[in-house]
């Protein structure tokens, strides 16, 4: 997904009448289902802008950057350590965007981290790239994004995207002008994320139904996915709501127990409350069904 805001960007600021030096495109890895550096490679050709595709840049590309003598570098989803060192030839130096208010939630999955949290907000950053802690560059700007109750990863992913264009464009305007501002980050105010893997997605039926809910929000399609196991088959959560016995006071729960199934979905027991979950995904043939149509008994248990 990294690759689609660069991509947003990129669009952004040439249709201004900003054309890029050179563009070095985030080379996806092999499991991401979305993949968008062809098409930001067809944006170069299009306006013949110098292009290199990378999942790291390497000393023969830092030489290159140098003999460019840019003004800045805006770095829009790169996911690998870039050589502070790139700064000294730079006049203004990097330009980073991510996806926080920082100084909270510096480093991985800041989107996928706030929903899991139940954070009512997320954000974006422009900042100048230092050599010191993560993320912890002097910020340029910041736009706060609201977290609606049944907004997905990607719905927030959207909205920050636009803002992250709108602070962009803000900035090449106030470089122009020379007033851009720069403020120092609270150091005792920042808090930082651990990177999350797709076998983080596992779901853990005896949390509450609030957690596992938050949990299938941050992580559902193009993301990797909250997922189950019925009949030692993997089933990835696509859309799910708060169950509707949720409220009920059971004496003793049994978490990941059917507890009802309908033509909504199925709704399972978890450690407090339940959840409806109406979409789910077969990752063995990648087929999307309701799983009422595997499921009609209360006496499944999912794991």
């Amino acid at each position: 997904m990294e690759a689609h805001k660069g991509l947003q960007v990129l669009k952004a600021i040439i249709k201004e009448g900003h054309i890029p030096e050179s563009i070095i495109i985030l080379k996806e890895d092999e499991h991401e289902e979305m993949k968008y550096s062809p098409d930001i490679i067809d944006v170069a050709c299009m306006y013949e802008i110098p292009y290199l595709c990378r999942k790291k840049l390497n000393q023969d590309d830092y030489n290159q950057l140098a003999i460019l003598k840019l003004d800045f570098i805006f770095v829009c989803g790169w996911r690998t350590i870039i050589d502070f060192k790139v700064n000294s030839s730079l006049i203004f130096g990097m330009i980073a965007a991510h996806e926080s208010i920082l100084p909270k939630y510096r480093g991985f999955a800041p989107i996928n981290w706030a929903i899991l949290n139940g954070e009512s907000y997320a954000g974006i950053t422009l900042f100048k790239i230092n050599n010191a802690e993560i993320d912890s560059g002097e910020i340029i700007s910041q736009e706060t994004v609201k977290i609606e109750p049944n907004d997905y990863a990607i719905n927030v992913y959207k909205k920050i995207t636009e803002k992250t264009v709108e602070l962009c464009l803000r900035f090449i305007k106030d470089y122009k002008s020379n007033t851009v501002e720069l403020i120092p980050q609270d150091e005792s105010e920042a808090t930082y994320t651990i990177k999350r893997t797709p076998e983080d997605g596992k779901i853990n039926w005896n949390l509450s139904s609030e957690r596992i809910y938050n949990l299938v929000r941050a992580l559902a399609h193009p993301y990797p996915g909250a997922f189950c196991v019925y009949n030692m088959k993997t089933y990835h959560i696509r859309k799910a709501q708060i169950g509707e016995n949720n409220h009920r006071k059971y004496v003793q729960t049994i978490p990941g127990r059917v507890i009802k199934s309908s033509s909504k979905g199925i709704e399972v027991s978890c450690g407090k409350g339940s959840i409806l979950i109406i979409e789910w995904e077969d990752k063995e043939c990648g087929v999307l069904m309701n799983p009422n149509s595997l499921i009609k008994s209360i006496k499944s248990t999912l794991s």
